[in-house]
């Protein structure tokens, strides 16, 4: 049997990466899509593992167009971690300083793509063979706690909510469908940074004393499509214990 296919969107993002690098090492198939033009991460390059293609998640007619692409090289996927999202700028500044233009921006990345994404590439699991098949959507903690990110936390809840929509009906065909909520995951960048605002700001809040780093979340995906194969319609928070 061929080896195991991983789809993952948003694949260039500092969690993603790190997913990514999680199922290459394991020595699965991995297929990345995002808006970049190519990946920033160096190490994934040559690998015959590894496919990027650049696409609009937020565009329905570019990613029908990748999923006619892929159907040439790739006659299944096994999994399919939907990962991408970020806030949009001037929400940060609560919903009197969000613009409408931001709202639907947001709105199209943070929930609409990753059902787009569950939508477009469901056939894909639909011809896998093996029994295992997996869809795992990030979401965040923003979505069940209140950090003053009003359009992206209602996003964020959106996408457990779609979850429960349809964990009962791919139930049926052998497909579990979780969500993992991270906390607040720093790149080292924003660790680094002049202000230190990360550890200021948010490590106070962890009940650990550390903050969650990208390769928890890769762990967590991993263990959900791979090792806890009795799990579904779960939302896994891994905050190291920033809402408790």
């Amino acid at each position: 049997m061929e080896k195991e296919t991983i789809l993952i969107t948003g694949g260039d993002g500092n969690i993603a990466q790190a997913i990514v690098k999680k199922y290459l090492n394991e020595g699965k198939k991995v297929i990345a899509l995002d808006i970049k033009q190519k990946s920033s991460c160096e190490e994934f390059y040559g690998s015959e593992n590894y496919d990027y293609y650049r696409v609009d998640l937020t565009n329905t007619e570019e990613l029908a167009d990748i999923a006619k692409v892929l159907q040439k090289k790739y006659p299944s996927i096994t999994h399919i971690v939907s990962a991408a999202g970020c806030p949009v700028e001037t929400e940060k500044g609560g919903i009197y300083e969000v613009t409408l233009d931001d709202i639907n921006r947001s709105v199209a990345l943070n929930l609409n793509s990753h059902i787009y994404v569950v939508k477009m590439f469901l056939p894909f699991l639909q011809k896998e063979k093996r029994d295992n098949k997996t869809i795992t959507m990030i979401a965040s903690v923003n979505g069940i706690k209140s950090f003053n990110l009003p359009v992206y936390s209602a996003a964020k809840a959106g996408i457990i909510g779609f979850m429960h929509g349809i964990v009962r009906e791919l139930g049926k065909e052998r497909i579990r469908v979780n969500v993992i909520s991270p906390g607040t995951v720093p790149t080292k960048e924003d660790l680094e940074s002049g202000t230190n605002f990360y550890n200021y700001r948010y490590k106070d809040m962890m009940a650990l004393g550390k903050f969650t780093t990208k390769e928890d979340i890769a762990d967590a995906v991993f263990a959900l499509t791979d090792i806890t194969k009795a799990i579904t319609g779960r939302n896994l928070v891994v905050d190291s214990g920033q809402i408790v």
